[in-house]
């Protein structure tokens, strides 16, 4: 190719592309024919002088669309579907993407728990912004401790140059006038308070019952209280609070038990960001969906069809 031909090139691509003229704008101007530029444009296309990079965001959209009309979501982003970890990995990084764009300064972000949500702060690369990252609710056990709120508020807040307070409290307690007692305390009640302030939730989804579940995973409920939520046909918890298979607060006492923000503070939130996918999470998932505890959705393309199907 010559100068004079890599020249042409340049020139009509950069007409059509940053100057935003039509292809017969650029003929007229250059006194040649429209299929002409159109020749040109491909051409500078195929020796490299424009690339057309189509961004990963969007490859489901109109996937994306069909959700968000279903189930009245502001926004719903979509993952190719994997297995296990690699899974969680696509959906913390789909979901560090959509806090990036969304958080501003000033925010108060509330955090819950779970193994995908421990993989977002990875992903969020060069931010600072003044926001504040506060618990929903308690530690689940003396194990895994990258997966609690804590961990993950710490993480985040770290992540987006902000602050993050911590709640000192455990999510599930002995009884009710135990729960009272810890929600009196100052230090305890504060962090609650601003969580409920929150304008925007990260919520993981669970599948209390799944054989692999975190719950089980963490042996923090005991046999009984599996089974309190076996007979309550628990399908779905977030934020430790245990749904049926219609989005209902199941009527257990293990309910009342929990350290952290109440379901009406969690549904009056303005912007709740759920995430979760796969096989085991579906049902769990529909049921977040039909209580409308969740605003925006990151889930897996195959868990997205099933939603579409029900």
């Amino acid at each position: 190719m010559t100068a004079n031909d890599r020249r042409i090139l340049v020139k009509v691509a950069y007409m059509y592309y940053d100057e935003n003229m039509t292809q017969q704008e650029i003929a007229d101007k250059l006194g040649v024919s429209r299929p002409s530029v159109s020749r040109l444009l491909q051409k500078a296309r195929q020796s490299g002088i424009v690339e057309i990079k189509i961004s990963y965001e969007g490859s489901f959209t109109k996937l994306e669309d069909a959700l968000e009309k279903k189930f009245n979501l502001r926004e719903a982003i979509i993952t190719p579907t994997e297995e296990s970890e690699t899974l969680k990995h696509l959906l913390a990084e789909a979901a560090a993407d959509y806090l990036t764009r969304t958080i501003k300064d000033k925010d108060i972000v509330g955090v819950s728990w779970g193994t995908t949500l421990a993989y977002i702060p990875k992903y969020i690369k060069n931010v600072s912004k003044n926001v504040t990252f506060v618990p929903l609710v308690g530690g689940v056990g003396q194990t895994n401790l990258d997966i609690h709120s804590n961990t993950i508020t710490i993480n985040l807040a770290k992540a987006f140059d902000g602050k993050g307070k911590l709640l000192h409290a455990p999510v599930v307690v002995d009884n009710v006038k135990v729960k009272q007692t810890l929600i009196s305390d100052t230090s305890i009640s504060q962090i609650l308070k601003l969580a409920s302030k929150s304008n925007i939730a990260v919520i993981g989804i669970g599948s209390p019952l799944a054989l692999n579940s975190t719950i089980r995973q963490t042996g923090y409920y005991t046999d009984k209280e599996l089974e309190d939520l076996k007979n309550a046909k628990a399908v779905s918890d977030v934020c430790c609070i245990f749904l049926d298979s219609e989005g209902n607060v199941c009527p257990i006492e293990l309910n009342q038990r929990v350290i952290g923000i109440s379901i009406d503070e969690l549904k009056a939130i303005p912007n709740v960001v759920g995430v979760a996918g796969g096989v085991e999470k579906r049902e769990a998932i529909l049921a977040v969906l039909k209580g409308g505890f969740i605003d925006v959705l990151v889930t897996d393309e195959k868990t997205a069809e099933f939603l579409l199907n029900k």
